[in-house]
């Protein structure tokens, strides 16, 4: 219906509505105002989920509507008593949905009214579908039924919970084929573009000989609810990853895309690329699928071989630069997915493929518990260097891409970077200080910093 982000809607699409006198319909529909009353929080938890649990859609609230048809913009009030109206609505579905309900909601000031706004509320068909209305003691589920929200019956319900479950199913078959489901396996996060990543460190870092190992990183995302989403050949789509070859970080503005991009039958890719005398050897990648799946592969990025005096101590991990590189993928997937309007149940996943043996290090230099008031360098502590003791390594959460703010991503990224700092031995992730900020001059020479 609105041919942009809900982010960037303005008064004039919504005027549009009711300047094309726009009907009611399976996935739209208009309220006058709201209050605050009893009755209002009943009618839009069912009205709301019923969306959630059809096709989704759009529940505008400010439009005056004629046999519903939209006939005038009125607003509704900024304010249900302190609360902004936007607020009031969301803590009504905390309180009254269940599931928890996912929405995007935009309050689009009144040009004819300071004072009011129209709430446009954008309503994802839900991947946890059938959503519960739990008001006054009652329990009920509810679906759209000739334009308005109606009683599922019990058919309808065990539908949609089997729909629920096949997407669920679909997903973890999808990171089967993508062999990230099992960590015990040989085969674990390799992909053809893996797998050349791999093969890349022993040709740019000079990996030891006796090293038998081919190491790699792979991040994950991928929706709960797969679906052909991502336009990868778009004009739109593809001058917007132009804009994301750097993100910024620690207020360092760092390289993340390359600046070609290559489409194959189901994704695009951006491959970064190291030019050697006799070949061209790929370094990392990043690939999104038609899907909404996004895939990001390192390799010597995070990973050399110590110099010839200390040759003994074998390949490294830095775990500075781990941190970082996680960090910005995040941030690159919270924008992907506000790009393309998804905004339901993601996970996320960190693989770490043949690590055993590999040597933990970049650490900072400001935590209590460390002995030396340096940071592990290459002039002491060698015993005290810790080393994984395990084959390959994975993480998985859950999350709500709407709720992915900075916040949240600060504080997935510490949980990983602890976690992968435990399956080396360490307790604790040393690239952050004691009040919890990450140490940005372990940074020195990671990627291309502008």
């Amino acid at each position: 219906m609105f041919n942009k982000p809900i982010s960037q809607i303005e008064e004039k699409e919504i005027q549009a509505l009711v300047d094309g006198e726009q009907k009611e319909s399976l996935i739209l529909e208009y309220k006058r105002e709201v209050s605050g009353t009893d009755k209002e929080k009943k009618e839009l938890s069912k009205d709301i989920s019923a969306m959630a649990n059809t096709e989704g859609g759009f529940f505008i609230i400010g439009i005056e509507e004629n046999d519903g048809m939209a006939s005038k913009l009125v607003g509704t009030g900024k304010l249900i008593g302190n609360q902004p109206v936007e607020e009031w609505v969301e803590n009504i579905l905390i309180s009254n949905v269940r599931p928890k309900l996912i929405v995007r909601l935009k309050a689009v000031p009144l040009s004819s009214d300071e004072n009011k706004v129209i709430l446009v509320i954008q309503i994802p068909q839900s991947s946890r579908r059938p959503h519960m209305v739990t008001i006054e003691g009652k329990n009920a589920y509810y679906k759209r039924h000739n334009y308005q929200a109606a009683y599922a019956d019990e058919h309808e319900v065990r539908s949609m919970f089997l729909e629920s479950k096949t997407s669920i199913d679909e997903m973890k078959n999808f990171l089967e084929e993508r062999n990230l489901n099992d960590s015990q396996k040989d085969t674990f996060a390799r992909t053809p573009l893996s797998e050349e990543i791999s093969n890349t460190l022993s040709k740019l870092k000079g990996v030891p000989e006796d090293f038998q190992g081919k190491p790699f990183v792979l991040f994950a995302s991928c929706p709960r609810y797969l679906e052909e989403r991502v336009d990868i050949a778009s004009s739109d789509f593809r001058m917007w990853l132009d804009q994301k070859n750097t993100i910024e970080l620690f207020d360092l503005n760092i390289e993340f895309l390359d600046h070609d991009n290559e489409i194959s039958a189901d994704s695009i890719r951006s491959i970064h690329e190291a030019y050697l005398e006799k070949e061209t050897v790929p370094r990392r990648y990043v690939e999104i699928f038609r899907n909404g799946y996004i895939e990001n592969g390192l390799g010597d990025d995070l990973m050399w071989s110590a110099n010839e005096k200390h040759k003994d101590i074998g390949l490294l991990f830095q775990i500075a630069y781990f941190t970082a590189s996680f960090w910005l993928f995040l941030k690159f997937v919270k924008d992907a997915y506000n790009k393309i309007g998804y905004v339901d149940e993601i996970s996320v996943i960190v693989g770490l493929s043949d690590i055993k043996g590999i040597t933990l290090h970049g650490f900072g230099n400001k935590n209590k518990d460390v002995k030396w008031q340096e940071p592990y360098d290459f002039m002491r502590g060698f015993d005290k260097l810790p080393k994984a003791k395990q084959k390959n390594f994975r993480y998985t959460k859950n999350v709500i891409v709407s709720e992915l703010g900075d916040k949240e991503i600060e504080e997935i990224v510490k949980e990983v970077s602890v976690r992968v700092s435990n399956a080396f031995g360490e307790r604790i992730a040393k690239c952050f200080d004691d009040d919890g900020n990450f140490d940005r001059n372990q940074l020195r020479g990671f990627r291309n910093v502008k």
